[in-house]
Formats: structure tokens, sequence, C-alpha cells
């Protein structure tokens, strides 16, 4: 944000730029570059060397112009993060969404677990602290897509726009567990997959029964050295050459990331119960 402006300005100043509303100059010559070609290039950069990789300078030295160059388009490296996130999103697959069985509560699978998926194909996403609401085109097609399919579910509009925020939320809790567990395989050389019999065995170590009785029912219970049961893993998947989901929870998402998103949409589905029974 410039010194002369308010904080009122900053977000319509934002929103202008990412959707590409901002009255361009009358004057000068023809730009040689685009914004869009800047972002993609930015894009590049973080998916192969990670976010911290990503400065004007690196992206005009890529492009072949001088830094101040791009400043025509991006004024600022955090204006440029912004159109990144945007970016990665890309607009939501040609998913009919009316057609899954269990419409809205396959449906709310389906876009949560592709948020997970868009982390995993750009993790320093989740290294770009949020600055508020999404405001960018991709990331407003994505909050219609799951609004739609909530359309049918009697719930009022603060609601199904709260239904958006706890999915989103879970998605960035999941998303940051994952890329954290991942990273630190390089230091422990242990998978994430190959922790659980690992833990059981490191916790049996030192928890008594007496001191920690309620955590010892729960190792001897024997969870920690085979696959879990208690729950349902909500469901198979298929993906499609681009590696969309057909609409439930990816098989890797791992039994305690889809257990907590299930015990959500149960949640959700109790309220929507709730509302269709309400006089």
């Amino acid at each position: 944000m410039s010194a002369d402006q308010s904080p009122a300005q900053e977000p319509v100043r934002m929103l202008e730029l990412l959707w590409g509303t901002a009255t361009p100059p009358s004057r000068g010559p023809k730009p040689a570059l685009s914004l869009a070609k800047i972002v993609d290039t930015a894009v590049a950069i973080a998916d192969a060397e990670g976010l911290a990789a990503v400065s004007m300078r690196r992206v005009a030295e890529e492009l072949g112009f001088t830094t101040m160059s791009l400043y025509r388009y991006v004024p600022s490296k955090e204006d440029l993060l912004e159109l990144m996130q945007d970016a990665a999103a890309v607009p939501p697959p040609d998913v009919d969404l009316d057609s899954m069985p269990d419409h809205w509560r396959d449906a709310a699978r389906w876009w949560a677990t592709h948020n997970i998926e868009m982390f995993r194909r750009h993790p320093w996403f989740l290294d770009i602290p949020l600055s508020g609401p999404p405001m960018g085109p991709n990331q407003v097609r994505w909050m219609d897509r799951l609004l739609g399919a909530l359309a049918g579910t009697g719930l009022a509009p603060g609601e199904k726009m709260g239904v958006l925020t706890l999915l989103s939320t879970w998605a960035l809790s999941a998303g940051r567990l994952e890329l954290s567990l991942t990273e630190g395989a390089s230091r422990t050389g242990i998978e994430p997959d190959d922790w659980d019999p690992i833990y059981g065995e490191l916790l049996a170590k030192v928890v008594d029964a007496e001191e920690f009785p309620a955590l010892a029912e729960v190792i001897q219970s024997g969870i920690f050295s085979g696959p879990q049961s208690d729950h349902d893993d909500g469901g198979a998947v298929s993906s499609d050459a681009d590696g969309h989901t057909d609409g439930g929870v990816g098989e890797d998402l791992g039994d305690d990331m889809t257990f907590g998103l299930e015990v959500i949409l149960d949640g959700v589905e109790a309220l929507v119960e709730r509302r269709r029974t309400s006089p």
C-alpha cells in the first residue's frame, strides 16, 4: 500500500489487479510484457525452487527484462504473491456435482480434497500469509462451486459461507500438516506413512498406565500397529489423467485427515437435517 493510499482503498486496488479491471495507461509504447507472463514465471520458479527463490529481480531475469519494468504491471512483491495464489488455484474442472450420489456431501468432499491436491502441486502456496478473504477470479470460482453444491440444503447464506470457511480451514490445516511431515522426512528419514508403528513403540516406552491411563488404553488398543478401522475412510476414488478425483476422498489422504473431514461433514449434515425438519 502506498503512503498516500488509505486502508479502505487497498482492497479495491487489489481486486482490480486480480481481475484485470484497472484502467491501463493510455500513452506510451505497446507493452512487451504481460501480467500473465510475469505471474506464470513466478509460479514456475516457486514450483521448482520454493517461495524463497521468488523475487521481482529473479522473475525479471527469467523474462529478460529489468526489474523496474515489472513494476508497471505488479506494484510490489506482495501483490505478486496474491496473483500467484490465484493462479495456482486454476479454474475448477468441469465436474457434474449434481450427478454425485450423495450430492452436497460428495461435492463438499470433492471440493475440500481438491484444495489438498492444489497444495501438493504448489506447496509454496501454504507459505504465503493470508492477508484477507480470497478475491481472485479462480478462487471466487471455487467458492461459487461449493456454494452451488449447498444450494438445496436449506442452509442460510451465512451458514453456507460458514461451511465454506470450515472446509477451507480444514484443507489449510491438513495441507500444512502433510507438507511439514513430508519435509520432516528428510531430517528423520521416516516417511509420513511409516510413523504410526514407530510412534506407538516409542510412546509405549514412556507412557505409564497409572500416570497416563487414557493414552495407555489407546496405545494398548493397537491402533498404531495396524490399519485403523474404527471409522469410515470416506470412500476410495479414481483420478483422471489430470489428477482430478471423481468426488470422494483420495486414498492417499491418510486416516486421520480423512476422519477429520468426515466428522466435519457429519456435523454439516446434522445441521442440514435440522434445517430441513425445522418448521
